[in-house]
């Protein structure tokens, strides 16, 4: 996304928080990330998440545009978040059932983003080894919101099928965790040798909310067969750029379905690859999170 944002911009530099935080840990680290801010004195600050520490952010929003870009979903909106917006000049966020919600909280404009995949780390990765094969493929960690659901599933995926699971602390719940941390090389391959990749998000009643993974295993080449949230059907078409599911029995039966019809299989994952390559990629997400504060800053 860096890259991304590079290409855009005249210039842009990366401060590495957590990297700062651990380097001086016996010191006030924050002092160190607001010289460097105050150093490279931007005409924007870009925050992904909330990295930034809070009493920085509030020194810097003196002399900089500041904008977040928050990926996650919380529900409710966690205070952390609301005291973070209130004090920047742009949010945006990756779904759009909160965004009522978070103006009322005083949030001046919430604006909704998806994610993307990169165009050059995301892309089909051919390869012979079979250890990334597999029927069914999860890629992911488990998480409170929905561990008992992903475990109801797979456990009825693993009595039918060859299901592989990568990912940190499956092994705390019963599977097998094959690797624990997966790196975009490593992300193509599970994507290319798997039949199926599995969705799963933590919440399928968000509009428009989805895990980064649906982007990123469309630009891997992956076919994804993933949960249906509202407004899923406004980005994606089914049945042509991936497939979802509203419940259980459905999913089973359309890993059946698909996995008998390897032809059609592979048109969809395909169609999703050349979808989200032309469609969004970071370099589309960072020229669309840059032209909107353009257009406001423009604005009188």
């Amino acid at each position: 996304m860096l890259k991304a944002l590079k290409r855009r911009v005249k210039k842009a530099a990366f401060i590495n928080t957590p990297k700062i935080r651990r380097r001086y840990f016996w010191t006030d680290y924050t002092k160190i990330i607001q010289n460097k801010i105050a150093k490279e004195n931007p005409d924007l600050v870009l925050i992904y998440s909330m990295d930034l520490p809070y009493s920085v952010l509030e020194k810097i929003t003196s002399f900089s545009k500041t904008a977040i870009f928050y990926v996650d979903m919380q529900v409710p909106n966690e205070d952390k978040l609301i005291r973070y917006a209130q004090l920047v000049d742009h949010l945006f966020i990756t779904n759009k059932a909160q965004i009522p919600q978070l103006k009322t909280k005083g949030i001046k404009d919430p604006i909704f983003c998806m994610q993307g995949c990169d165009d050059e780390a995301h892309t089909i990765t051919p390869t012979k080894d079979r250890k990334w094969a597999s029927d069914v493929a999860f890629i992911g960690r488990p998480i409170p919101e929905i561990t008992d659901y992903r475990i109801n599933l797979f456990n009825l995926l693993n009595k039918h099928y060859d299901l592989k699971v990568w990912g940190a602390n499956w092994q705390d719940i019963g599977f097998t965790c094959l690797k624990e941390d997966i790196y975009p090389k490593e992300y193509a391959k599970i994507c290319y040798a798997s039949k199926i990749i599995l969705g799963c998000d933590k919440n399928f009643e968000m509009e428009c909310y989805f895990s980064n993974r649906t982007w990123i295993t469309l630009g891997c080449g992956g076919f994804l067969l993933t949960n249906y949230v509202p407004g899923l059907e406004t980005i994606f078409t089914k049945g042509v750029h991936l497939e979802w599911y509203h419940n259980l029995e459905e999913c089973l039966d359309l890993i059946d379905y698909y996995l008998k019809n390897e032809i059609k299989r592979k048109k969809i994952a395909l169609a999703g690859f050349e979808f989200v390559h032309s469609n969004r990629t970071y370099d589309i997400v960072m020229d669309e999170i840059i032209s909107r504060i353009e257009k406001n800053h423009d604005s009188p």
